[in-house]
């Protein structure tokens, strides 16, 4: 259930979806909140707690310059002891250390913008490091490049267990707003292979890998349509077991995923985190409308946007434009976004679903609660509290116990296909 922690709204900065809805009361703001996600990628090798704390020590809060320069600092010396490791030939130790620079190049790039000429080449170091990484560290792993349309493909990478080449239970795992696929290895892809699972990590049109690499592809509401050519290419294989195949999204992938597969029935199990019935009150609440106020009715939104704060830049700008919105009035931003919520949708939801909460995600959680107690389909719930350590947005302080719940709903979903 929702307690009255989640439905309070947390306050001051943390009133925006990703960032305030989702941040503790123990985090102070969204740098807080971005330093813990680098820091829960240490588990599985994606980073390492002290260079962490050392980089944050260099940083001014919402100093998004200095927030650059020290994450890429890092990244770049880390990257360089990967280069020398490999060139004496240590292997382990090269593919270690460029598993933790893709991290931080990741870091550093969070909130580069459009007009910054370093944003696209931030993004390459992190995806070349994760790779490079990857390759060296003989975890059967592969780039793969998802047929789409008109030429176009969707990245991701396809990582499995050790072993003989038979059809696996295979987790489909996708982000949301502002996560890359490399990020999404080290916070669930790792924690499925170890399971046996499959891990089908793949960037939608409109994330940020799809979308740098081919500024074509935005985000767009038919979910099932873009889902369904990745749920094609995975059936193509031999080594999925298309009886156990799922589905997992992640912030604004909680949105994504229910909207997919209230048409896609190939997926036999989804898991959400957070449940999230629309993105539009996050954009409303972050320039100031109130719920009972009508945002057509205002004539010049943009004078009510305020961009000091990190999530506002980020939200109305580097995602804005990755919904093809960034040089339309706000007004149309919000038109569009409506597009994309599942109001509605409940009835056509039919797999087996997983909703996971926090009590530092505000609203949020409360809206996809409300979402939740809709649903017909089989269905659990699991709420992290305060106490737990993974109460923020998508448990990025906990993904130890987040992958916990979500891989023993699965394993119990299947056991009973069986």
């Amino acid at each position: 259930m929702v307690t009255d922690n989640a439905k309070a709204t947390v306050q001051g900065d943390a009133d925006v979806f990703m960032s305030t809805a989702g941040l503790p009361r123990r985090f102070g703001s969204n740098f807080d909140f971005q330093l813990a996600l680098a820091l829960g990628s240490a588990d599985n090798g994606g980073a390492a707690v002290g260079e962490c704390y050392a980089t944050a020590s260099k940083i001014t809060d919402g100093d998004l310059a200095g927030w650059y320069d020290a994450w890429s600092e890092t990244a770049r010396r880390v990257e360089g002891i990967a280069t020398e490791s490999l060139a004496k030939g240590h292997e382990v130790s090269a593919s270690e250390a460029y598993l933790r620079a893709s991290t931080y190049w990741r870091a550093a790039g969070m909130f580069l913008e459009r007009a910054d000429d370093t944003r696209i080449p931030t993004w390459e170091r992190n995806r070349h490091c994760f790779r490079t990484g990857m390759t060296l560290s003989g975890i059967p792993f592969e780039t793969v490049e998802v047929p789409y349309e008109n030429g176009a493909v969707l990245p991701g990478y396809f990582v499995k267990p050790s072993g003989p080449v038979e059809p696996r239970a295979t987790a489909i795992i996708i982000g949301g707003g502002d996560m890359t696929a490399e990020e999404l290895y080290f916070f669930t892809g790792a924690a499925a292979v170890r399971r046996g699972y499959n891990a089908f990590i793949v960037e939608l049109p409109g994330q940020r890998g799809a979308y740098y690499s081919n500024p074509e592809l935005t985000f767009r509401p038919d979910l099932d349509v873009q889902i369904g050519y990745v749920v094609d290419h995975a059936l193509s294989r031999t080594d999925v077991d298309p009886e156990r195949l799922s589905l997992t999204g992640y912030s604004m992938g909680g949105l994504f995923v229910p909207r997919a597969v209230a048409t896609e029935k190939r997926i036999k199990a989804v898991v959400t985190s957070t449940l999230t019935p629309s993105f539009r009150p996050a954009i409303l609440n972050l320039i100031g409308i109130k719920e009972n106020e009508s945002y057509a009715e205002i004539d010049d939104l943009e004078s009510r946007v305020d961009l000091s704060s990190p999530m506002a830049r980020l939200l109305l700008g580097d995602v804005r434009e990755r919904f093809g919105m960034l040089d339309r009035p706000i007004k149309d931003y919000i038109d569009y976004l409506g597009e994309f919520d599942i109001w509605g949708l409940e009835d056509r939801i039919t797999c087996p679903l997983l909703n996971i909460g926090g009590a530092g995600e505000g609203s949020l959680a409360s809206d996809g609660h409300r979402f939740y107690e809709r649903l017909s389909c089989v269905k659990a719930e699991r709420f992290i509290e305060e106490f737990e350590g993974g109460e923020a947005h998508c448990a990025v302080n906990n993904r130890g116990l987040a992958n916990q719940i979500e891989f023993d709903f699965l394993d119990e979903v299947f056991a009973k296909s069986e």
